[in-house]
């Protein structure tokens, strides 16, 4: 199994609770994000009818603004994930040593960890690759539509 001196363990019950506060916080968030952007809609909507080149020049804005946090929130996981995936690698252990494991979590070290590290890291970069694709694709997304608004 593992050398608890090597990782730091949690308590599966413990794990549970944070997991589900962070959870119901994000729930909130999301529910509270989601009816910010239905007033935005009708705030738009309403712009479109009485001044269509502002409500473009909004809506190009709003796209832009999801282009870069798309980037940015994926760029970030990605860079975590290869993070993990390079200490794992050094240490030849998954998860790295000195990392927050659950109690009874299963652990690899040497080759086969290596390997599991290697494939965490291309995984990573795999998502670092997504994450400029698709915010590249949502901002010339932004200026197609612009350029059909305008016509």
């Amino acid at each position: 199994m593992h050398d608890s001196a090597e990782y730091r363990v949690i308590d599966r019950k413990k794990f549970a609770v944070i997991m589900a506060v962070l959870l119901s916080i994000s729930a909130v968030g999301v529910w509270y994000s989601l009816d910010r952007v239905a007033e935005y809609m009708e705030h738009l909507d309403e712009l479109t009818a009485t001044e269509p080149l502002e409500a473009t020049a909004t809506l190009t804005q709003l796209m832009r603004t999801l282009a870069i946090l798309n980037g940015t929130v994926l760029s970030l996981l990605a860079l975590f994930i290869i993070w993990n995936g390079w200490r794992g690698w050094r240490t030849e252990s998954v998860p790295p040593r000195g990392s927050w494991i659950l109690e009874g979590q299963r652990t690899w070290s040497g080759e086969s960890a290596v390997r599991i590290a290697q494939f965490t890291i291309t995984v990573g970069v795999l998502l670092g690759v997504l994450a400029v694709g698709s915010s590249l694709i949502l901002w010339n997304l932004v200026d197609t539509l612009t350029n059909q608004a305008w016509k």
